[in-house]
C-alpha cells in the first residue's frame, strides 16, 4: 500500500464514525474517493455517506453500493 494524501481531520473522523456504525472499522483504510482509487489500481471506496436507499457500505469502481449491488444480482437470480 503506498502513502495517499490525507484527507482531513473531519472527512476521517466522519468515515470511522460510519465505518464503526456499519459494524468494520477496515472500511477507513479503503481510499476515500472514486479518484484515489483509480490511482491506486483498487477495486473498492468508502465515502462514509449512505447511498440512496440508505446502505453504509463501501462502492466499487463504478459508484455503485457493494450491497445494492448483491441485492441486484439476487434479484437476478430469483427471477430465473
Amino acid at each position: 500500500m503506498t502513502h495517499r494524501q490525507f484527507e482531513g481531520w473531519n472527512s476521517y473522523g466522519r468515515r470511522l464514525a460510519a465505518a464503526t456504525k456499519a459494524g468494520n472499522r477496515d472500511w477507513v483504510r479503503l481510499p476515500y474517493c472514486r479518484g484515489v482509487m483509480l490511482a491506486e489500481g483498487g477495486k473498492l471506496f468508502f465515502t462514509g455517506k449512505a447511498c440512496k436507499r440508505g446502505h453504509l457500505s463501501p462502492r466499487n469502481e463504478h459508484g455503485d453500493c457493494t450491497q445494492c449491488h448483491l441485492m441486484r444480482l439476487a434479484e437476478r437470480r430469483d427471477a430465473v
